[in-house]
């Protein structure tokens, strides 16, 4: 199943945004960061997390663990 993902909602600095999916029992979060490293090129990664855990750093888009309820 995929993820149903809100609407974006960036951070007050503009270096990070966020997205939740929606569907119940998944509720991971999706961060995606942005900054300039020391050299000054720009760096872009993507934390998962569920609640304050951190489940993932970088690589594909964990699966969707929402709950299905039957019709």
């Amino acid at each position: 199943m995929k993820h149903k993902w809100s609407e974006k909602i960036g951070s007050d600095e503009g270096h990070s945004s966020r997205k939740v999916c929606t569907r119940d029992g998944c509720e991971i979060v999706c961060v995606s960061r942005h900054e300039l490293n020391e050299r000054g090129f720009q760096q872009h990664w993507k934390e998962w997390f569920r609640g304050t855990e951190l489940i993932q750093r970088g690589g594909n888009t964990p699966v969707c663990e929402a709950v299905e309820v039957p019709a």
